[in-house]
């Protein structure tokens, strides 16, 4: 896409428009003073357009921190937002498991997103190293632990919704 990572792009535009800056100083001719203009303006368009435009990758990589957040204050509701509501099951399981955690901190630290626009519905998955403190080892015991989650999305009316979501175990290194 190309709103992902437009640094090269604008780096690329302003760095043509110094040069040909620098040739209108030296030469005073107007085609490179039109061209320093030209890729000045096209670098700060790109820079307003990556501002603008949210891309679904980069919407899913701020919604993850967020839900973390809502979990640390005890937001079940917003994490049921987040969850697709015709699958009570997991509504029902991620009640059950923040009720009982009570996370006091939830830190993402490794978040990959992959998103594929062509399924139909669009679908994307996340994964990501968490490290939860709050009563993981059972209720009354407090405690931190690291885990991997795996959490499957689609887009359905506009929306991204979890589908489901899986805790695997976290490999040494990763």
């Amino acid at each position: 896409m190309p709103f992902e990572n437009s640094l090269p792009l604008v780096v690329a535009c302003l760095a043509l428009a110094g040069v040909a800056l620098i040739a209108w100083t030296k030469t005073l001719s107007r085609p490179w003073l039109i061209i320093a203009l030209v890729t000045a303006t096209a670098g700060i368009a790109t820079i307003i357009a990556d501002r603008l435009v949210e891309t679904d990758r980069e919407h899913l990589q701020a919604l993850f921190p967020r839900l973390a957040t809502a979990a640390e204050r005890g937001d079940i509701n917003t994490i049921l937002a987040a969850l697709d509501p015709e699958l009570r099951p997991l509504r029902a399981d991620a009640e059950k498991v923040l009720r009982q955690v009570k996370p006091s901190e939830v830190v993402i630290t490794k978040l990959d997103v992959m998103v594929d626009s062509k399924k139909s519905p669009p679908a994307a998955t996340g994964d990501m190293i968490v490290r939860v403190t709050g009563n993981v080892v059972d209720k009354a015991t407090p405690g931190t632990t690291i885990v991997g989650l795996k959490v499957w999305m689609a887009k359905k009316a506009g929306s991204w919704l979890i589908q489901d979501a899986a805790v695997e175990p976290v490999k040494p290194g990763r």
